[in-house]
């Protein structure tokens, strides 16, 4: 008997278990790094070079959007603002607060912010800001509760 099979195969059963362990395993751990926030990058919130408040501008202060993205209504993309645009108030409100020493620097030299992309769609993408704002659908259809977030 053992001639036509050979002894590996009394070990099969234990072997196809261990596989599918082993398989079971591999799927596990890449599920759950492809399907985590992290890699997602879903409530990604890096940090920014200057802490900035939505829901203080937007949603205490009632700053509208299209204040400081003063380019979403025309362009297809939604601009981050200039440091003059944040210095309209802020040359009057909160004018020698430490945490600001960047925005100010920045308005002085002209030398841009550099800020920290967070929304990113593929090259094959092609998203216009412009029709969707001009057609009345508000930030939070896609972007949720703004006003809200720090």
């Amino acid at each position: 008997m053992s001639a036509i099979f050979p002894k590996w195969t009394n070990r099969l059963p234990l072997m196809i278990i261990i596989g599918a362990v082993f398989l079971g395993s591999a799927l596990v751990a890449g599920a759950w790094y492809y399907l985590t926030p992290k890699y997602s990058r879903v409530g990604y919130q890096p940090i920014q070079p200057v802490a900035f408040s939505h829901a203080t501008h937007n949603g205490q202060l009632g700053i509208d959007c299209r204040y400081c993205h003063n380019a979403v209504e025309k362009s297809w993309y939604s601009n981050v603002p200039g440091s003059s645009t944040c210095m309209n108030c802020h040359n009057q409100v909160l004018k020698d607060d430490p945490r600001l020493a960047l925005v100010r620097e920045s308005a002085a030299s002209g030398k841009p912010i550099e800020w920290v992309q967070i929304h990113r769609v593929p090259d094959f993408v092609y998203f216009n800001h412009s029709v969707h704002v001009n057609r009345g659908i508000s930030c939070v259809e896609c972007h949720s509760q703004i006003n809200e977030m720090d």
